[in-house]
């Protein structure tokens, strides 16, 4: 029986993903503080108020910008506390909120990734919903309101193909899951599978793309992902995308049962 071995959350788009024990799933949500924030090119024109989905490439994310993951980001969602490290040490360490912090914030990211002088980035909130506080816009890589689903063992199928070794962070997942035959869960596609109190949906394969490429140990582009699984399997797909249909809480050594 497959189990849930890891529940991962990326609360800033691009930035580090934070490990979690448990989460509540709430009905037709992505995973709770998922990509709630990002920070959007200068150029860009982004309404919190009336949010509309943007591809990734309109906001800072490893797809153009391998530097982030030399970065080691924690972010404190109850007080908004945002602290960077570079090789261990403090480089940033802010509370995102007011415009002099949050400035401050943008103004470290436009130097670090140099991105020239009129090119600051901005940080974009996706705002809750006033009456059920779920978010009323998330900055996923695609418009649907979905979880991301990684099977750790067609990682190791893989690995084996390429003869190298594939950190699971590459594809930052919210659900890892194990005790299940490489690519068995292409096969989900279309079912609905319960995670302790929780139903999802499998909807979609997840195609994969460049940001894949970094090494999130060194940030080097040292493998050429989506290239590597055409290859070998045909396709440009690894992981699935799930719906949320019942609330409910979800805790790392579940097991997974197709409903």
């Amino acid at each position: 029986m497959s189990t849930l071995k890891k529940i991962f959350r990326y609360p800033i788009k691009g930035l580090s993903g934070e490990n979690l024990n448990e989460i509540l799933l709430e009905k037709n949500q992505v995973l709770p503080g998922d990509r709630e924030y990002a920070f959007a090119r200068s150029h860009i024109e982004f309404d919190e108020i009336n949010p509309v989905y943007l591809r990734k490439t309109n906001f800072l994310a490893l797809v153009k910008e391998d530097k982030l993951a030399k970065l080691n980001t924690k972010f404190i969602s109850k007080s908004k506390r945002l602290i960077i490290k570079v090789d261990k040490k403090i480089v940033l360490d802010e509370m995102l909120v007011n415009e002099t912090n949050i400035y401050n914030v943008e103004v470290f990211f436009q130097k670090f990734l140099n991105l020239g002088d009129n090119n600051k980035p901005k940080l974009v909130k996706g705002r809750k919903n006033e009456n059920t506080k779920n978010l009323k816009h998330s900055f996923s890589d695609l418009p649907e309101k979905a979880i991301s689903i990684i099977n750790l063992n067609t990682i190791v199928d893989f690995e084996k193909k390429i003869g190298k070794k594939i950190a699971a962070s590459r594809f930052r997942a919210n659900l890892l899951i194990d005790d299940i035959n490489p690519w068995k869960e292409f096969d989900w596609v279309g079912k609905k599978i319960k995670i302790g109190e929780s139903v999802l949906e499998v909807f979609k394969r997840t195609q994969r793309c460049a940001a894949t490429n970094v090494n999130p140990e060194n940030a080097i582009r040292d493998i050429n992902i989506p290239n590597e699984i055409n290859s070998y399997f045909g396709h440009l797909d690894l992981g699935v995308y799930a719906k949320v249909k019942k609330t409910g809480i979800i805790s790392v050594n579940d097991e997974l049962h197709l409903n």
